[in-house]
């Protein structure tokens, strides 16, 4: 029987640190029917890949809410749903907290001032700490319980280990004084570290709740952009509708100030449309009658009236919503590495608190038995899973963020780390360093007398390719448009297709060879004297005869010499590779200061160079914008779709670039390095603070100063690594 998997990426709601992730992906992974199960904490979601004949979504919401944590299954408005319950339990999380503050303060206040208190003070003590044990701390408690029903453990149990240990001795120090002193125990009562411990948690993971919030406020901002309603333009009457509503070929009103609803073609007016949020563009552009507008683009002048084209899932607002989404529920290589070293923290930490216990109780017998307990409790709440499984999603949702607003779309977190190593780019011509938008210089045809009929032909089989200079030729001509049959693309040489029962070849030169013939001397002079001149060249031959020739010269890029000059000080090597002739490449080429070229390369050919680019050790970016750069891009470390690319090349990158400039390149690999520097920052901070943390906890250095580290201490450092670390990502912001 064969099994059938879907994929699906849901929200999560109760999550308060990284083991809990860990122990919700391994209770998904353990139901019959998951095939795999990622959980992301900085965005509070799984990615989960499940067969629905043998496990339902009912099924895995159920196995999660034994434990505390609750899946979002209401697919169709799941974030909707995930934020109310996210909301309701960071006001929770916020009460709770004062609570803990106001009780917790005059504990604190009365056992400094009073270090021995007396019977009737820790009857107080006792009185002010219930509130913040019982209602403050009872989160810890329930959520240590329930996964050690299912021998699971998290940053919880450490939490409530400590606090309940220091709490039940000081209870039968308050109650029975005498029960405890004749076992040799110190009848000290520890209401103040059990509070306090609870109170600076919960003040962390309030900090930290509000932090991860705006590395992820990007994706919000960006959901925000899309109105609800639009207003629809039926038989001359106007009607408000949901966008759900709206259907391809429908007309909308867009009024000053609105958010366009929709992906479509300008009808009537014109205007400046703000675009930055979608390409990263930070000026205005003007759009007229024929142009196309994007959902969650701001009309920043005129009226307009736009001819819907996609609506919903299928506009390129909801594919970059959709891209940023699967980026930040990625891991890179790095993550999976530190997940594993979170999922068995916690067990070790016990352990060496049980540890520390028994060598402080049996091999210093003549200290007081108190130290054993402060120490043993230092080292339960000092150790930092959070901090851990915090170093690396929170850099990369913050870059991920980040990089959305000015129009770099990355993949997966993958993307990111190999971006940032890159050492050498390898750039397509046309479109990518040049603007795409050629100019038609002249077009020479080799039979006068039916020029019309050729003009008809050249630019109905032009106008079904997406190459910048097929588009210009089709446009330029301003021919009568011929239905073609049959049609063939060759990737980097040209197209073909039947007119009229007769086929018909347009391209680069290289495709009279798929056309089977060769121009005559005339022909040959006229594309010899074009390409000295430096023009790019685009053909019509039949399965005779070369029928025209026209010829093309495209702009280099405004900010292109900047870009490559940047690129270079970064230490990265520039290669340009181009299907176009040699002359018209060089001029490009060194107009923006490029010294490797290699000029009239087929799709397969720039691939295989990329191949031996990585055969020498090179780390290779590979950044085009047409079909013919698919394969390079595919083949290359890190491939980026320039200005949004055709559908294969965005399918075979790793990173899409929403804009036109190319400086969008070098803010990708700078964001990139910036992203791995402070992933490497904070993961040097979270394992370098628990391997001094803990043996400071432990009481390594009482011989030589004779200090233990207090648990309230132990308490806010602990806190304090995880927020740093949270506040460190947010640079990239």
């Amino acid at each position: 029987m064969k099994t059938y998997f879907t994929e699906l990426t849901l929200p999560v709601s109760g999550m308060s640190c990284t083991a809990c992730a860990s122990s919700v992906e391994s209770i998904l992974k353990s139901q019959n029917g998951v095939d795999n199960a990622v959980v992301n904490y900085s965005t509070s979601s799984v990615k989960i890949k499940f067969n629905p004949v043998a496990v339902s979504l009912l099924d895995l919401q159920l196995a999660l809410k034994p434990i505390g944590y609750d899946l979002v299954t209401a697919t169709e408005d799941n974030s909707k749903e995930f934020d109310k319950l996210e909301e309701s339990r960071h006001h929770k999380l916020k009460i709770k907290l004062i609570v803990a503050i106001i009780f917790s303060l005059p504990v604190f206040v009365i056992s400094m001032i009073w270090h021995h208190a007396s019977s009737v003070q820790q009857i107080i003590l006792l009185a002010l700490s219930l509130p913040v044990i019982f209602y403050s701390g009872s989160g810890f408690y329930l959520t240590a319980f329930r996964l050690a029903r299912f021998g699971k453990t998290n940053m919880d149990t450490l939490v409530s280990l400590g606090t309940a240990a220091a709490f039940i001795l000081s209870i039968l120090n308050t109650l029975a004084p005498g029960v405890l002193s004749e076992t040799g125990i110190t009848s000290y009562v520890y209401y103040e570290s059990a509070v306090v411990i609870i109170t600076l948690i919960l003040l962390g993971r309030y900090l930290e709740d509000r932090s991860r919030n705006k590395a992820s406020a990007a994706i919000k901002n960006l959901m925000k952009l899309q109105p609800d309603t639009a207003t629809r333009i039926r038989a001359g009457e106007r009607e408000v509708v949901s966008i759900s509503a709206l259907l391809p070929g429908d007309s909308v009103l867009i009024r000053l100030g609105d958010y366009i609803p929709v992906d479509g073609i300008i009808d009537s007016g014109n205007s400046w449309i703000e675009e930055s949020m979608m390409s990263g563009e930070p000026v205005p552009v003007f759009r007229q009658r024929g142009d196309m507008v994007l959902a969650g683009t701001l009309n920043k002048e005129g009226v307009l009236e736009v001819k819907v084209i996609k609506t919903g899932n299928e506009t390129t607002l909801s594919r970059i919503i959709t891209m940023v989404n699967e980026a930040q529920n990625s891991k890179p290589p790095v993550q999976l590495l530190v997940d594993r070293i979170s999922s068995v923290f916690v067990p070790v930490v016990i352990i060496i608190s049980i540890l520390t216990f028994a060598v402080w109780a049996f091999l210093f017998p003549q200290q007081p038995i108190a130290y054993a307990l402060v120490t043993s409790i230092s080292v339960l709440i000092i150790a930092c899973p959070c901090a851990l499984g915090l170093a690396t999603p929170t850099a990369l949702i913050a870059a991920i963020g980040h990089g959305a607003r000015e129009g770099i779309l990355f993949r997966d977190a993958g993307g990111i780390e190999s971006a940032g190593k890159t050492d050498t780019l390898v750039i397509d011509k046309t479109g990518t360093l040049t603007i795409g938008k050629p100019l038609l210089n002249k077009v020479v045809y080799t039979d006068h007398d039916n020029q019309p009929f050729v003009n008809n032909i050249f630019a109905s089989l032009t106008a079904l390719s997406r190459h910048p200079l097929s588009v210009t030729v089709s446009d330029k001509l301003n021919a009568e448009l011929m239905t073609v049959s049959e049609f063939t693309d060759f990737p980097g040489k040209g197209i073909s297709g039947k007119i009229d029962g007769s086929l018909y070849f347009a391209g680069s030169p290289a495709v009279l060879k798929e056309a089977g013939i060769e121009p005559d001397e005339v022909s040959l002079k006229h594309i010899d004297k074009m390409t000295s001149d430096g023009d790019s060249i685009v053909i019509l031959a039949s399965e005779e005869k070369l029928l025209a020739i026209a010829a093309l010269s495209d702009k280099l890029r405004d900010d292109a010499q900047d870009a490559v000059k940047t690129l270079k000080s970064m230490g990265i090597d520039i290669h340009m590779l181009t299907g176009d002739n040699e002359k018209s490449a060089h001029i490009i080429a060194e107009k923006a200061g490029i010294s490797n070229v290699k000029a009239g390369v087929s799709p397969e050919e720039k691939a295989a160079f990329v191949d031996l680019l990585k055969k020498k050790g090179k780390i290779v970016a590979m950044a085009g914008d047409g079909i013919n750069d698919t394969i390079a891009i595919a083949r290359a470390d890190v491939g980026m779709a320039m200005g949004g690319g055709s559908d294969a090349s965005r399918e075979a990158a790793a990173i899409t670039l929403t804009g036109h400039r190319l400086m969008q390149v070098v803010e990708t690999i700078k964001l990139s390095r910036k992203t791995n520097r402070i992933i490497r920052e904070n993961l040097v901070w979270a394992f370098g603070y628990n391997i001094i943390a803990i043996p400071v906890a432990a009481g390594l250095l009482y011989p030589f100063t004779g200090l233990l580290l207090n648990p309230m201490i132990a308490s806010a450092a602990m806190a304090f690594s995880s927020v740093s670390v949270v506040i460190n990502s947010l640079r990239l912001r």
